[in-house]
């Protein structure tokens, strides 16, 4: 590998703690066995820039049947649900910005940083570049709140998560119409205004049809692997890959293994699943949210803190020369200039083994190289394609 190259995870998590008035990182300086991202593991995967989202906040999920509506057509049923709207949305998205500035601020090893020219000379320092990110757009339908995000430093951004926003549908719930409301298309503008770099990883498909058509910048899809390969809802079609691509912007693999197999989602063994007493109690506490008679922070406080019991005991894996498979489809579909590494580290359950955590970029960059790429295109993958998209949006 080349002694120079800059690798960059466009898409993360680390591990935070939740009470009613605050977000922590638990423990960043900590090498823990078994997390998949902490700044000791980002150390040794030799990781100049990660987009650290402060994650999907606040939503439950009211319908536990994730597996069977992942593989089939966008479900209209009530699926997720957020805790924040309005005013307490935008505080939660402020308090995720106020979470990332101070863990940077507290670590000699991070650098908070808003350009590409600033990226860069965070690695020449021996730091890693940290850039926001979010994977739902909470504002209040407000574009002044966009204004504001962008003033604490929002450069690069997902539209929705799990749960539809009123202007966005995302993969698991789209409206009737779907895609963008003519206040979702404002919302693109003013992102493109702004020199705001979309993600629309978790969009639904006609929402990214038309976040590709109102778009005049490129765009990306940080955490997304094809469907071609594993046909579960939350990846892309060749042709959205294509398009993203004609567009200039990259698209960023998915760690997951079900992401890189649907054979690995339909092998999950039973777990205990949700109860229906589980359920009630889930939904009463939602619409004690939106009474207001429970705090949206205490409720997902409460609801983080619980001991999550998994959907399913048993998650098959997939190994690297998979992942490297999905890697050379991206590269078919749309050439080597626009794949890059997204991971979705922190939570998965069923991460590919050989790129199991930050620590294991190294070893998936090797494996590419082994396929047969080029230096410069493993350079490329690892981190200059991203760079190349950010810094026509962001600088």
């Amino acid at each position: 590998m080349s002694s120079d190259r800059l690798s960059l995870l466009a898409h993360l998590h680390m591990q935070r703690d939740f009470t009613a008035e605050r977000i922590e990182y638990r423990e960043p300086m900590a090498d823990v066995p078994g997390r998949q991202v902490d700044i000791p593991k980002l150390q040794r995967g030799a990781v100049d820039c990660i987009w650290l989202s402060e994650g999907a906040p606040g939503e439950f999920t009211v319908n536990p049947m994730l597996a069977p509506h992942a593989t089939v057509q966008a479900s209209t049923e009530m699926f997720r649900r957020t805790f924040f709207e309005g005013a307490p949305g935008v505080q939660r998205l402020l308090r995720g910005f106020d979470a990332v500035r101070r863990l940077c601020a507290a670590s000699e090893d991070l650098e908070f940083v808003t350009s590409t020219p600033e990226i860069r000379a965070a690695a020449a320092a021996g730091k890693i570049a940290v850039l926001i990110h979010t994977e739902n757009l909470l504002m209040a339908e407000d574009l002044s709140m966009l204004r504001a995000y962008h003033e604490l430093g929002l450069r690069v951004t997902g539209l929705v998560h799990g749960a539809p926003q009123t202007w966005i549908d995302c993969d698991c719930e789209q409206g009737v119409p779907s895609g963008l409301t003519d206040f979702g298309r404002e919302v693109v503008h003013e992102l493109n205004r702004l020199g705001i770099l979309m993600d629309v990883s978790h969009a639904s498909m006609t929402a990214i049809d038309q976040v590709l058509e109102e778009s005049r910048d490129p765009i990306v899809a940080s955490h997304s692997n094809p469907k071609a390969i594993s046909p579960i809802q939350r990846n892309l079609t060749d042709d959205h890959i294509r398009r993203i691509a004609d567009g200039g912007g990259v698209v960023g693999i998915h760690c997951s293994s079900a992401f890189v197999d649907i054979e690995c989602q339909r092998g999950r063994g039973s777990g205990p699943g949700i109860s229906v007493s589980e359920r009630e109690r889930g939904l009463k506490l939602l619409d004690d949210v939106r009474s207001g008679r429970l705090d949206p922070f205490a409720a997902e406080a409460g609801a983080r803190s619980g001991v999550a019991k998994p959907l399913y005991e048993r998650f098959p894996t997939v190994g690297l020369e998979a992942l490297v498979d999905v890697v050379d489809h991206m590269v078919n579909v749309a050439g080597y200039e626009h794949v890059g590494i997204g991971t979705d580290f922190e939570f998965l359950e069923d991460v590919v083994e050989g790129f199991a955590g930050a620590h294991e970029t190294p070893q998936f960059l090797a494996a590419l190289e082994a396929r047969g790429y080029s230096g410069r295109q493993v350079d490329a993958i690892a981190g200059e394609n991203f760079m190349r998209a950010m810094a026509e949006v962001i600088d």
